[in-house]
């Protein structure tokens, strides 16, 4: 079987079991353009508003949630209006979200006239989340045969030491790890890197950009483009045998690194580029649900590329549902669920 062509030989996602999602969420508030820095100690009005679901859980499961993909959301949130209207967004899907005593994190989006953004947050509820949360969020649901992601791990210094262990137990337990790294605070130090270099054993789908690929292996990204194929056999070495690697490339598509092999897909056409901001989140809910159904690698990869293309042409954001792609994308996401066996709980497993 090509990992090319076929869903990649050892990668076998159970199409009835949820697609989980472990990280961070919170409310977006974006404001702009701003073309210049105000004046402490003054006021300044802009035209553009919009409050919206954020993080990198929360981007990911507002874009599932529109393909009506099974997912099941492992996050905490404050005790405050904002963790409540965070709630409201989710519906029955934050009955089991994890409330801290503590105000929810917010990030201000700030909009600049040449598309660019900058970010301001707070600490808030991101900072106490932790292992014993996710693992009370997982006691009741069936992973054998899961994709369980890992998004936004660095932001969340109280979940960091555990980490590694929770990717264990999710490996063991059989579910198919992602991780997505997204760009750590402060860079890629050594404190980052040893970290990383501890989850890796257990993660079977890598996603990354071109700039996250390079901090990976600590080159410039320039160096990184000359020779893709080689630099993403450097990063495989680190992962189990039969792991998948992709890259999230923009305007110039993605690239998947599976078996020895390299795939590229690229967008296939101009897109109506108005907002970025949660770009590689969207992607990841379409490769993911993609490969959750069984498709083979460079249809999931159509579809990842598919969904976030969408919704960066959205203003103010939507994310897509499964009526608004494309014909060949639509059937993939849309394809039968067949019925599968019973299997233990995250928590069976664990303590069996």
């Amino acid at each position: 079987m090509n990992a090319m062509t076929k869903s990649h030989p050892g990668i076998r996602p159970d199409p009835i079991r949820p697609i989980i999602s472990i990280g961070t969420i919170n409310v977006d508030q974006l404001m702009g353009p701003i073309a210049d820095w105000p004046q402490p100690g003054t006021e300044t009005v802009y035209p553009d508003y919009e409050m919206r679901i954020g993080g990198g859980c929360g981007n990911f499961g507002a874009a599932l949630m529109a393909l009506d993909a099974h997912q099941h959301i492992v996050v905490n949130v404050g005790k405050d209006a904002m963790g409540d209207w965070l709630c409201e967004q989710f519906g029955p899907l934050a009955d089991h979200w994890h409330r801290s005593d503590t105000v929810t994190s917010v990030t201000f989006g700030l909009t600049h006239p040449d598309k660019e953004r900058t970010f301001l947050s707070n600490e808030g509820h991101s900072s106490i989340f932790d292992a014993k949360m996710v693992r009370e969020m997982l006691s009741e649901t069936r992973v054998d045969g899961a994709i369980a992601l890992f998004v936004g791990t660095f932001l969340m210094p109280g979940l960091l030491p555990d980490c590694a262990s929770l990717m264990k137990e999710l490996h063991d337990s059989g579910a198919i790890v992602a991780l997505d790294t997204a760009w750590p605070t402060g860079g890629w130090s050594d404190d980052v890197q040893t970290h990383l270099e501890s989850w890796l054993g257990y993660v079977d789908i890598l996603l990354i950009n071109d700039a996250e690929a390079s901090g990976i292996l600590g080159i410039a990204q320039t160096e990184f483009a000359r020779d893709i194929e080689t630099y993403l056999a450097r990063i495989a070495d680190k992962l189990p045998s039969d792991a998948i690697i992709v890259v999230k490339r923009g305007a110039a598509g993605a690239t998947a690194f599976a078996g020895g092999n390299i795939l590229h897909v690229p967008v296939p056409g101009p897109v109506d580029v108005v907002d970025t901001v949660g770009a590689g989140d969207c992607f990841n809910a379409g490769f993911l649900m993609a490969l959750q159904m069984q498709a083979a690698l460079p249809d999931a990869l159509r579809a990842g590329i598919e969904v976030a293309g969408k919704a960066i042409a959205s203003n103010p954001r939507k994310y897509p549902e499964i009526s608004d792609l494309c014909p060949d994308v639509a059937a993939v996401l849309s394809a039968p669920v067949p019925t599968g066996e019973e299997i233990m709980t995250f928590d069976q497993v664990e303590n069996s």
